[in-house]
């Protein structure tokens, strides 16, 4: 029996999903898209059924759902599948659901929640993780710098596209997203202090530049910098650890390893993340579906993205008061990075 999933959203990353999915044998797709033209383009190109309403795709008999919307809309279709008990993957959060009620709700009813960690399924990282495990030793420390320009990203589409709203920009996006890979490589963050500002000419308001220094559950220090208006696009990082250091480039796919404890001293290369991406995206999205038959287990949770999120809202706190901040997953980033109190523990809306 073919297991039938809701695809929600058909921009960039929902007609990946669907792709990947409509390929497998075992899956069965439908879509949810407010858009008649992206409804139009999904149904010709993959020939499936779509809806334009929560209750006639609902009807269609879904027990799994794919939500690939913008982050700020991903609560209400959480708790749509944890109301009726569909498992359920979602894209990359900035406001995740709080930790506790999806457990609660999937251990209920044993059903799957995924939120997204494509960088768990990228070559380089898995041979780092291998490395970290069994060769770094104890980690001192680590750095991660990612420059981007934003700018670029989508630019046939205007204000409409998530990434330009200053909620949900592409370079505050971003650091939680380079804080899944580097989380779990290294160890997750206990205490932030962090610097967001306006660097380069994205316009009034709208922070382009995050800097965080984290002290990790572990007792090493981490570093990350994520610039959004740059012109020149890199992503690279160093440890450093008791056997010696490595550095690493996202984009090139090279490691090198120093560890004269252990006698090594290379370069190898993984493959460059262009060339690999949409190869990356399927593992991730199989993952989900083998993950619901029982043949793997999904490697992030809804505890680890809120505590990831904590970090960034941590950062941005600290960012105003000058202090450093806990990192707490039951206090979650804020609508836009300068809204923060003392002592107020933000969850998201749902619905």
């Amino acid at each position: 029996m073919k297991i039938k999933v809701l695809q929600i959203g058909a921009g960039s990353m929902g007609m990946r999903r669907i792709r990947d999915l409509t390929a497998r044998g075992d899956v069965e797709v439908a879509l949810l898209e407010m858009s008649a033209d992206r409804r139009d383009r999904a149904s010709n190109q993959f020939g499936i059924p779509c809806f334009d309403s929560m209750e006639s795709a609902l009807a269609w008999g879904a027990v799994a759902m794919s939500i690939s919307t913008p982050p700020q809309s991903h609560a209400q279709f959480v708790e749509i599948a944890l109301d009726r008990g569909l498992h359920f993957f979602c894209e990359a959060e900035l406001f995740p659901y709080p930790h506790r009620e999806v457990e609660n709700a999937t251990a209920a009813k044993s059903t799957v929640a995924a939120p997204s960690c494509t960088l768990l399924f990228v070559p380089l990282y898995k041979e780092l993780s291998r490395i970290v495990r069994e060769e770094l030793g104890a980690l001192h420390a680590y750095t991660f710098s990612l420059s981007i320009d934003i700018a670029s990203w989508h630019p046939d589409e205007g204000t409409e596209y998530y990434a330009r709203n200053r909620s949900t920009n592409g370079t505050r996006e971003m650091v939680a997203f380079e804080l899944i890979g580097l989380a779990d490589l290294f160890s997750e963050p206990q205490d932030v202090t962090g610097i967001v500002r306006t660097g380069g000419e994205l316009g009034p308001n709208y922070e382009d530049s995050w800097s965080l220094q984290m002290r990790l559950n572990n007792g090493g220090i981490g570093q990350l910098v994520v610039l959004g208006a740059s012109p020149q696009v890199a992503r690279k990082g160093i440890a450093v650890g008791t056997s010696g250091t490595i550095e690493f480039d996202l984009l090139t796919g090279d490691i090198h390893r120093s560890l004269p404890l252990l006698g090594i001293q290379d370069t190898r290369n993984y493959g460059q993340l262009s060339h690999l991406l949409e190869s990356v995206y399927k593992e991730e999205i199989d993952a989900f579906i083998e993950t619901i038959k029982g043949s793997r287990q999904w490697p992030y949770d809804f505890r680890k993205s809120n505590v990831i999120c904590g970090a960034l809202a941590a950062a941005e706190k600290s960012a105003i008061t000058g202090k450093v901040e806990k990192v707490d997953p039951d206090f979650l980033p804020a609508e836009l990075p300068d809204q923060y109190e003392d002592n107020h523990k933000r969850r998201n809306e749902h619905g």
